[in-house]
């Protein structure tokens, strides 16, 4: 692939997420009135109830499987399962379905791995948190698309597209890497976006035998939640749409916000930097010394990649995830300070760590200690491909769009530049929805922090403020994702919703 990034597109990145559950008071449905108000066509689909075994890998956690079409169009020629999981501990509470993001990111990794540790105790105990891969996502028909060994050269591949004809080159590779989805995925490819997944989010809902969708969503689960939100308003539950990514947005607009919100985040990383003893780079108290190496090393690496002692390389379009990856929480500067200082040091024979910036952008790509790959990135490509509709875009638009993003973002502008998108993608987009207004939904939660690199805080004011009854909830801070167990302020609105049916006030402020 091309040495530009592949847009972010508010990837939940394991530093940081978000969480919820719920509870519903509306009135109970019996199976035969789940399946008299399915969709037409659909009623078989309705009818059906998870069976709940023991994982088995995972004693603490039932798995099961939902049957849904594959083509919502064509509902009788072939389905899919979709899996799911939740805690056998509280199997009997209300249930609630939890996304973290991605595209690509697998719900039940994070539901069994990750939601402990994010979750408010109280939350937690009295909610059957369920989590789910969608369409396309780890367990639930997987896209592939590249081998291990594949994705390792692709990502120290190092051509420059801002040429003409390094432009044709990437969009060569895009084609090429396009066909070899198809290859390894077969027509799956053609039926993993967004409003397909949130109509097996419905099934799922009936499946469980719930009149109404409990759902917290995070990052892209926050589009994947307003899209079933405009799909099935009168089944919207307790809705938490947490750190937005719009669903009208288009790539380059994601792509702007984004750089401008790393690269903020890089400058607020160096005041802290400067200001603390967990952080040797530059000049005590000099935030501009440490701006300086770092803009130093990245030239460097620039010019010349990173060679490391086990034989793999690492470009700068590489080291671009290696840098964003920690940005992504606060909790992670001391580790964005440790990776510049072996960086920095370029000893990494005898570090006592392995090499960081190659650990966090394996960790972005979900590359396992095997060399091989978990399929979030193929996933993610093929979503976002079908979502987004915008036309081709040609040599001299991507020129014109990357001096905006230099001009917006100086350091991370450039590379996140000249991305050939979807130019070349072998299945063509699908209808986009007009709006996502959810028109007479019950309330549904809006949160965001002022200070998030991959989704800024206006998204998620103005997806409040298109919804018919949206709610939303500032949190002052940094990182992404606004609701943790940490901030008791964000805790007591969420919660309280969710638990207690107490709606916060609209426009409510968390410091």
């Amino acid at each position: 692939m091309s040495t530009t990034t592949r847009p972010l597109a508010a990837f939940a990145a394991a530093f940081a997420l978000v969480l919820t559950a719920c509870s519903s008071d509306a009135p109970g449905q019996t199976k035969d009135e789940q399946v008299e108000s399915a969709p037409a066509g659909l009623e078989t689909f309705y009818e059906q109830d998870i069976t709940w075994d023991t994982c088995d890998d995972n004693d603490d956690f039932e798995c099961g499987t939902v049957e849904v079409p594959m083509d919502y169009e064509n509902p009788d020629d072939k389905s899919i399962e979709i899996h799911v999981t939740r805690a056998t501990e509280t199997a009997t509470e209300q249930p609630m379905l939890f996304n973290p993001g991605g595209p690509g990111s697998s719900g039940i990794s994070f539901v069994q791995d990750s939601l402990s540790s994010m979750l408010s105790k109280n939350l937690l105990e009295n909610i059957s948190a369920i989590g789910f891969d969608p369409r396309g996502v780890g367990a639930s028909e997987p896209i592939r698309c590249e081998t291990g060994e594949e994705f390792d050269e692709s990502r120290e591949t190092v051509f420059d597209p801002s040429t003409p004809e390094g432009w044709q080159e990437s969009i060569e590779e895009n084609k090429e890497y396009g066909q070899q989805c198809l290859e390894h995925s077969g027509e799956m490819v053609s039926f993993v976006d967004t409003s397909s997944a949130a109509r097996d989010m419905d099934i799922i809902r009936a499946a469980l035998d719930e009149p109404q969708l409990n759902y917290f969503g995070l990052s892209y689960g926050t589009k994947l939640g307003a899209t079933y939100a405009e799909l099935f308003p009168d089944n919207v539950g307790k809705f938490v749409l947490d750190s937005v990514l719009p669903p009208s947005a288009e790539s380059f607009e994601v792509s702007k916000a984004q750089s401008a919100g790393f690269e903020q985040s890089l400058h607020a990383w160096a005041d802290w930097c400067a200001e603390t003893s967990d952080c040797n780079i530059g000049e005590d108290g000099d935030a501009e010394s440490v701006m300086t190496a770092v803009t130093d090393f990245i030239a460097q690496v620039e010019e010349e990649p990173i060679e490391y002692p086990d034989g793999r390389t690492q470009p700068i379009s590489d080291l671009f995830f290696g840098i964003v990856t920690p940005l992504y929480s606060q909790d992670s500067w001391d580790l964005l300070a440790m990776a510049f200082e072996q960086a920095l040091e370029g000893d990494y024979e005898d570090s006592q760590y392995p090499p960081l910036f190659l650990y966090f952008a394996d960790t972005y790509h979900g590359r396992m200690d095997s060399g091989e790959y978990s399929n979030e990135t193929a996933a993610f490509n093929a979503i976002n491909c079908l979502d987004y509709t915008g036309t081709d875009r040609t040599f001299d638009e991507v020129t014109q769009e990357a001096e905006e993003l230099e001009e917006n973002a100086p350091i991370f502008g450039k590379y996140m530049s000249y991305s050939a998108g979807c130019n070349g993608w072998p299945v063509d987009p699908v209808e986009p929805l007009e709006s996502t207004d959810a028109k007479g939904s019950d309330p549904i939660i809006v949160s965001g922090l002022t200070s998030d690199p991959a989704t800024p805080l206006q998204f998620s004011k103005d997806l409040a403020e298109e919804l018919d009854n949206g709610v939303h909830i500032t949190v002052e801070g940094e990182g992404h994702g606004a609701y943790s167990k940490d901030n008791q302020c964000i805790v007591d609105a969420i919660d309280g919703y969710i638990l207690e049916d107490e709606l916060p006030e609209d426009n409510m402020v968390c410091e």
